[in-house]
């Protein structure tokens, strides 16, 4: 899995723990309300406090269980869920179910617990919601004196908006992981296409001259008893045919090793911006000769390989320019090590430079 869809899902996650704060909120707010109207309890706030505390843990592991951790298997969310929603009806029980205090903690249950549900199930769960809320809020109303109908109005509107508005992160995490996986699957098709191609061409090359080399092989063989002078003559074109296929042979491996620079920056910025790091291009013409520009195209693809593998970069730059007669490209990242070892990848870089008088 790529770095961005990590980022994605951490961020998918965040986002959805800040509901938490909904539920605090609700929990201070009744919390001043008894202090301000002097009707402040210590044992039923102790065991509030308490409550919360369970509540709070189990809604991020519930978060983190919808997000980063989604396996597809509902079991964990489910469970955490449930520990949750056992947590808040404890609480309003114990203070009371006003919607404008404890009970928030009932709303910021629901907008988390249906993010992973079916269309059905996420009604369900809202409408149990509001039935349960204001049973509660009935039985226990506390000392705001909300009339019922006001806040069984007020549990129905946020019960049933705010699942589907943290439903919407959910969405947007499966887009970005489907785009990814597509991207990958795209990647993979393209290699077995190259090598499927390369594979058709060595054989259409090789499988001519090799399968006339047999032929004049085995008729030189039978000639040599009879007519030495033609059997010398088959060989030389044996060795004919073998000295041409190899010098089609070199030529296709050559062709096929030999990079072109602006397609290689243009495949490595691609790949480096899909896995969300932003790359910027300066690649004038006429800076190096398109004959030259070979081993430059190495470079940029050894940088890039570094860079996903070794760093934790946000941005990088390639640029082109001339200096003093000569090309110099860099290569600049926000995220490279503080100590690395060089590897074999720059060791084969600087060999592959050395060989073209460059360094």
């Amino acid at each position: 899995m790529t770095g961005a869809v990590h980022r994605a899902r951490r961020v998918t996650m965040w986002s959805l723990a800040c509901s938490l704060l909904l539920g605090w909120f609700g929990a201070f707010s009744g919390v001043a309300t008894s202090v301000t109207e002097n009707r402040f309890e210590l044992v039923p706030a102790i065991a509030a406090g308490v409550g919360m505390i369970v509540f709070s843990v189990a809604i991020l592991l519930l978060v983190r269980a919808v997000s980063v951790g989604w396996t597809g298997d509902p079991r964990p969310s489910r469970r955490y869920a449930a520990i949750a929603g056992a947590a808040a009806v404890f609480i309003m029980l114990v203070q009371n179910a006003s919607p404008a205090g404890w009970g928030l903690i009932a709303i910021c249950w629901v907008s988390l617990a249906a993010i992973r549900t079916g269309r059905a199930g996420t009604v369900l769960i809202a409408g149990g919601t509001v039935v349960t809320c204001s049973a509660l809020y009935w039985v226990n109303p506390g000392h705001e004196g909300l009339p019922t109908r006001v806040a069984v109005f007020i549990y129905l509107v946020m019960c049933l908006t705010l699942p589907y508005a943290n439903r919407l992160w959910i969405w947007i995490l499966d887009l970005t992981e489907t785009a990814h996986a597509g991207k990958d699957a795209e990647a993979r098709l393209a290699v077995t296409e190259e090598r499927l191609r390369f594979a058709r061409d060595l054989h259409d090359l090789v499988g001519h001259s090799l399968s006339v080399i047999a032929v004049k092989s085995e008729l030189a063989g039978k000639l040599v008893s009879r007519d030495a002078d033609r059997a010398a003559n088959e060989m030389a074109q044996v060795r004919g045919l073998a000295q041409d296929g190899l010098r089609q042979i070199r030529e296709a491996v050559r062709g096929y090793r030999v990079l072109d620079l602006a397609d290689e920056i243009a495949s490595v910025r691609a790949i480096l911006e899909a896995d969300g790091i932003r790359c910027t291009v300066d690649l004038p013409s006429g800076v190096v000769d398109p004959a030259a520009a070979g081993p430059l195209a190495w470079v940029v693809r050894e940088c890039a390989t570094n860079i996903l593998r070794h760093s934790s970069a946000t941005w990088c730059t390639v640029t082109l320019r001339a200096a003093d007669g000569s090309a110099v490209l860099e290569v600049v990242n926000d995220g490279a090590p503080t100590t690395a070892q060089p590897g074999n990848g720059l060791a084969g870089l600087s060999e592959r430079l050395t060989a073209t008088g460059g360094s």
